[in-house]
């Protein structure tokens, strides 16, 4: 299930939370940064810790190649191996082929 400890260098994995990321190497901003999607699958590259997080679980980042070829950094907790997003996907549409289409949101 984590990225950071089953994917090699070139595997791909799947975003499952949206976020904006600007290039690595490069500060955030709004000019620059790309909105990745829940299910978008990108391609792993590394990992780094980032010094500001240092005591923070959330502080390691995966390092990885987006489908426009430049390379980005985020938390790991963002992104699941192929294999994971497979049983989310087939969990997910269990629970709504059970549930009543008409039930509003809370």
């Amino acid at each position: 299930m984590s990225v950071l400890l089953e994917c090699q260098p070139g595997n791909e994995f799947v975003c499952i939370q949206a976020f904006h990321s600007s290039p690595e190497g490069e500060g955030f901003s709004w000019d620059t940064c790309r909105h990745f999607r829940v299910g978008e699958r990108l391609r792993y590259l590394g990992c780094k810790q980032d010094p500001r997080l240092a005591d923070r679980p959330n502080g390691w980042l995966v390092v990885f190649e987006a489908a426009d070829g430049k390379h980005y950094a985020a938390t790991q907790t963002y992104f699941v191996t192929e294999e994971c997003w497979q049983r989310i996907k087939k969990v997910l549409a269990r629970r709504l082929l059970r549930e009543p289409r008409s039930r509003k949101a809370h």
